[in-house]
């Protein structure tokens, strides 16, 4: 991929060092590139269909909102909104776009209060911006007919991306994540536009704190939601370990609530968003572990392999769910 064409078309300038790649994946490359301008780091994807257009529109403008509020991130190049939010169309019907490159790295668990703090703090700041979602886009969880359901499975199964028990444990996270759905629709409803990924890799450390990174993935979620899935993947589960850790939990919570996030209530509807986006996250992987957007072997195992862990996590959500609620409680 010419890389130099690529800064060029998003007016970054020449770079003045080759470009080096951040993240060698197949299908979405991230390089950083040097130009006049400074550093930056530029992402190029090929949309799958016109939905894209709709996600990327919301999602940019969260980003674009968030840095005109003092949000800590990285500076877009531009937070002029277009079609596709902040990406900007170039050749071969790909998009790209750039932010600020900045020296850090992301933090392992387990985390600090301090951290948990923040990261809740940053939530609250997320919601105040009040971005509205559009009840159109096709980026929110949604469930499927059941014989798509059991084509999936049958293949999953048969391609052996699952095992016989996995496809099981995989179909009552389904049945539960539509019961959790049906039971809150009145709060679904009134979802904004949140960030939805603050993992430790969307978090850098440097040296005026931390920031938060790459808010390719917002989307609809209410706030209260988000603060849940963030403070329990702050807290461990998820990023290599399935035991979240009840002090970091509860720190994000302290935080979110001290910046004026408002907190909802503590039981077991509070989960639905960020169970209801694992089942939503681990059917897309079940799409690419079995080929349905194409790649490599080695991309599609990649893609098993992470569908495999999204399976562990649901099974221990749905088994800690009493346990969690009483951490919200206390």
């Amino acid at each position: 991929m010419d890389v130099t064409g690529v800064a060029e078309q998003l007016d970054l300038g020449r770079p003045t060092l080759p470009p080096t790649m951040l993240k060698d994946d197949e299908q979405n490359p991230v390089w950083r590139v040097e130009t006049a301008s400074g550093p930056w780091v530029v992402k190029v994807i090929k949309p799958w269909g016109d939905f894209w257009l709709r996600m990327s529109a919301q999602s940019g403008a969260l980003e674009a909102a968030a840095w005109d509020s003092g949000v800590a991130m990285p500076e877009p190049h531009t937070t002029e909104l277009g079609e596709a939010g902040l990406w900007r169309p170039i050749d071969g019907g790909r998009y790209a776009r750039a932010v600020r490159f900045l020296e850090g790295a992301h933090p392992e668990p387990p985390a600090s209060e301090a951290l948990a703090g923040w990261i809740g703090g940053v939530v609250a700041d997320l919601a105040r911006l009040g971005v509205p979602s559009d009840p159109t886009v096709d980026g929110d969880y949604r469930t499927h007919p059941q014989d798509e359901w059991d084509d999936w499975f049958e293949q999953a199964e048969r391609l052996e991306v699952l095992s016989a028990d996995e496809v099981r444990s995989f179909r009552r996270a389904v049945d539960r994540a539509n019961d959790m759905v049906a039971a809150n629709r009145d709060l679904w409803e009134k979802k904004q536009v949140m960030h939805r990924d603050m993992r430790f890799p969307n978090i850098l450390v440097g040296a005026d704190g931390p920031v938060l990174l790459d808010f390719d993935a917002a989307g609809a979620q209410l706030p209260w939601w988000e603060l849940v899935q963030a403070a329990f993947q702050t807290a461990g589960f998820g990023d290599g370990s399935l035991v979240p850790e009840r002090r970091i939990v509860a720190a994000c919570v302290a935080g979110y609530a001290d910046a004026g996030g408002e907190v909802g209530p503590a039981d077991e509807s509070a989960f639905a968003g960020m169970f209801a986006g694992r089942v939503g996250a681990a059917t897309w992987q079940m799409w690419m572990a079995c080929g349905h957007r194409g790649g490599s072997p080695e991309f599609q195992a990649g893609f098993g392999r992470m569908l495999r862990e999204s399976v562990a996590a649901m099974d221990v959500t749905l088994a800690s769910l009493p346990v969690w609620t009483g951490w919200l409680a206390s």
